[in-house]
């Protein structure tokens, strides 16, 4: 857990500052990919996302942590360090360009959640939901990778098409 980690200040304002900087070129090469066809954008260019994941595993993984709520546990230890506090707050407003900008592609494509819904979400899925595997291409479902003693990372998509 987080209270059991000891994380040096230069460790966590390294990782923090490290992330920052690469979510907000991350960001910016989405808003000009974004920009120049939305309709490519989305199927083709939206594997950005994979390296702002990367980037938050990575700073996870050099501060010792699993969970946000681990981060920000192992961050307020150090939020008397005035450099720590304003990486932080570089953080929160680099997560507040990104939710706009993508809440900003879902309108300008007319899919935000509302518009797709059309009912409740779901709470859980039957190990039977079909998928596309995105490599293959092929129809799978859930039951096919569950119980295989590995950890199973579901990336799931919005199909824009």
């Amino acid at each position: 857990m987080a209270e059991d980690v000891a994380v040096s200040e230069e460790t966590l304002t390294d990782g923090l500052t490290l992330l920052v900087n690469m979510g907000k070129v991350l960001l910016q090469n989405a808003m000009e990919e974004a920009a120049d066809s939305l309709e490519n954008f989305v199927p083709h260019k939206i594997t950005t996302l994979f390296g702002l994941i990367t980037a938050g595993a990575k700073f996870y993984s050099s501060i010792e942590v699993k969970k946000k709520c681990e981060a920000e546990a192992v961050w307020q230890k150090s939020y008397h360090n005035a450099v720590v506090r304003e990486q932080v707050q570089e953080l929160q407003q680099l997560e507040k360009e990104w939710d706009s900008f993508l809440e900003s592609v879902d309108k300008d494509l007319q899919t935000t959640d509302v518009l797709l819904s059309g009912g409740k979400t779901a709470d859980s899925l039957s190990p039977e939901t079909l998928f596309t595997d995105g490599r293959s291409g092929k129809s799978v479902t859930l039951s096919q990778y569950l119980g295989q003693g590995q950890n199973l990372l579901l990336v799931l998509l919005r199909h824009f098409g």
